[in-house]
């Protein structure tokens, strides 16, 4: 298995694609120099969703109530404080916590709570400082539905698996930390199906809102970039494996796929 991939096709100027997880370990955002010299040689850096000003700000407003609801009213006391106590790790105060969505409270403890630039912001910087062209597949605020656009009671259950089963959530991002520094993309993906509740159907129907509907998306979006080549595109290493994933269907369309690294 790899996590850098070289994509050619006769006719064109080869890309890659590089598979990233969203931490800022150290272990992980020491970027090798194979990945840097391949990023180095490209016209453009393509990846899920630019960082852009006005889109992180329309994320954030998709993140919490403004029209006087709160978490609270869906949840009692204790878990209230519990996830309350959860984000705060994320220096989240209460204040920001009463207002936020279900969906959003899920979605950050479903990340380690790092404080520093995460893997594919980092390679994004780099990108930057070297005046390569960016561009993203997604928008964060599709990024952002995914979530938001699934019932609130399964919003709410989502959280509360989380926030119940929060040691073992944490426990599971230093597994999948595990198989990404052993470039073992078939057990990153395994471990990703793997929870507590997994025969669930929302787990099934999450799986593919996160990865099978968004590969697809991915796969179409990046065509004009592999077609001009020389891109580097950076995604979720978890888009890259499996009959549905990124390399399989890349495979299919007639791409010669060569693991580098």
């Amino acid at each position: 298995d790899a996590l850098l991939w070289k994509v050619s096709k006769t006719g064109h100027s080869s890309s890659y694609i590089f598979g990233t997880i969203h931490v800022s370990d150290p272990r992980i955002t020491n970027i090798p120099e194979v990945v840097k010299s391949a990023l180095n040689n490209s016209d453009i850096f393509v990846m899920e969703a630019l960082p852009t000003p006005e889109e992180a700000l329309l994320l954030s407003q998709m993140m919490f109530y403004a029209d006087g609801t709160t978490l609270k009213d869906y949840l009692d006391d204790d878990l209230f404080y519990r996830t309350a106590q959860v984000l705060s790790a994320f220096q989240l105060p209460v204040e920001a916590v009463v207002v936020m969505r279900p969906w959003a409270a899920f979605l950050i403890m479903n990340y380690p709570a790092d404080n520093t630039l995460p893997l594919d912001l980092k390679l994004f910087e780099i990108a930057m400082d070297q005046g390569a062209k960016t561009a993203g597949l997604e928008t964060l605020r599709e990024q952002g539905a995914v979530f938001s656009e699934m019932a609130l009671k399964d919003q709410l259950r989502l959280l509360l698996d989380t926030v119940c089963n929060y040691t073992m959530v944490t426990q599971g991002i230093e597994e999948m930390k595990q198989f990404y520094l052993a470039r073992d993309l078939n057990g990153l993906l395994a471990a990703s199906a793997q929870h507590p509740y997994a025969d669930e159907p929302l787990y099934k129907e999450l799986n593919k809102r996160l990865l099978t509907d968004r590969n697809k998306l991915m796969i179409d979006r990046m065509q004009p970039y592999l077609q001009k080549g020389n891109a580097f595109i950076a995604v979720g290493a978890l888009h890259l494996p499996g009959n549905d994933g990124i390399i399989e269907n890349l495979n299919q369309q007639g791409y010669k796929i060569t693991a580098i690294y």
